[in-house]
């Protein structure tokens, strides 16, 4: 009777050790599946790493890492992710948008360049107010520091690449800059004995006519050549630099002696809005050579007749002129070219292609600064500031 008894306190005790071992199995379990959960998690931060130390092409970097994202989070099947980078968006496999999903940003410099999100499938997961884990959510975090760190270190090399290339193209044109200032003197002597030959030849008497006109063409080729090679001069910076108290509305006008007849052959106009005289530090001759250069630009523009406008004034402490045509105008694509040496859209026969990149040195080398708008059909503004006098 007494082993009947004891009975219900055995099976009693039995089933409180097997809630106790269940309870352990449980945990175990548990912890079995937190630990797969975070290797899937770190081997999915560890790929991700991966990827952005070995892929140098952004854009295929970030193919790979939206890719690799899902991968990292619990239920893997029902999950998508999308990264959104400037105006660029990358998808994941089967992709699918829904209301479950966490998101993190991207930046740049303290500048949210993008994001990264990731979804559940509504349907797999119904009835779950928060499916994401907090380590999931950290998991995204670190996933977005990489790709912040990654974007700003290919900045950074863009940037050096830029400079290092802007060192070479200074370093090849110092080297032209060179090479122009010694053809240019080696060139000028001949030029000059030819000139005076053919202006000796023209004062020959009883001269036959076709003799006179090639003696003339002789002479104005010279003449343009000479004018070619004091370009070269002045672009290599070889030129000497006179500065002195000049009048900057007189100084446009002796300019526009020499171009008046040309723009009234050719039906220009010119209108001078000069406000009262302007007094700057400059070399007369250079500042004279800038107008002048600027001045036949707008010419050229206006093939079928135009008007050139030509401003003086103060602007605070800067003395500002501005030169405009109604010519064809500049493409937009080349604006930023405009000064760069021996970049012409003309005609080999029409230009050197030097004209403007004089222009930007000497404005340079009084401390100035030049800016152009233009658009094409309508035409050009080029506005020069320099510092006025300030005695």
């Amino acid at each position: 009777m007494k082993n009947t008894d004891d009975l219900p306190k055995k099976i009693a005790a039995l089933e409180k050790q097997n809630r106790k071992l269940q309870q352990f199995y449980d945990a175990y379990q548990q912890v079995r599946t937190n630990e797969k959960e975070r290797v899937k998690e770190l081997n999915c931060l560890y790929q991700v790493a991966q990827c952005v130390v070995l892929e140098r092409n952004t854009i295929a970097a970030l193919k790979q890492i939206v890719h690799i994202i899902p991968t990292g989070w619990q239920f893997s099947r029902n999950c998508c992710a999308r990264i959104r980078f400037k105006e660029n968006i990358y998808l994941s496999s089967e992709f699918f948008a829904s209301e479950i999903c966490q998101t993190e940003d991207i930046y740049i410099d303290n500048e949210a360049v993008g994001d990264i999100e990731v979804y559940y499938h509504p349907t797999a997961l119904a009835g779950t107010a928060d499916p994401f884990l907090t380590e999931e959510r950290n998991l995204l975090k670190g996933i977005a520091n990489i790709i912040s760190f990654y974007m700003k270190k290919q900045k950074d090399d863009e940037a050096r690449k830029i400079i290092q290339n802007q060192l070479l193209h200074n370093d090849r044109l110092a080297t032209i800059g060179r090479l122009a200032a010694g053809v240019a003197h080696e060139l000028n002597e001949p030029l000059g004995n030819i000139l005076g030959l053919a202006q000796l030849s023209l004062k020959v008497p009883d001269l036959p006519e076709q003799a006179e006109n090639d003696l003339s063409r002789i002479q104005e080729c010279v003449i343009y050549s000479r004018e070619i090679i004091k370009k070269l001069l002045a672009f290599s910076r070889n030129t000497p630099v006179r500065k002195e108290k000049i009048c900057l509305n007189q100084e446009i006008e002796n300019s526009l002696t020499f171009l008046a007849a040309r723009c009234a052959r050719q039906g220009i106009t010119i209108e001078k809005r000069f406000s009262e005289d302007v007094f700057v530090m400059a070399d007369a001759n250079q500042i004279q050579q800038v107008v002048t250069n600027l001045t036949v630009n707008a010419i050229q523009a206006m093939e079928n007749g135009g008007k050139i406008t030509l401003t003086v004034k103060k602007a605070a402490d800067k003395a500002v002129f501005s030169i405009e045509d109604t010519g064809v105008g500049i493409p937009g694509g080349h604006i930023s070219s405009a000064f760069m040496p021996f970049f012409t859209t003309k005609d080999v026969d029409q230009g050197t292609g030097l004209g403007l990149s004089v222009v930007y040195g000497i404005v340079k080398n009084h401390d100035g600064d030049i800016k152009v708008s233009s658009e094409p059909g309508k035409g050009s503004i080029f506005e020069i500031s320099l510092p006025l006098e300030n005695g």
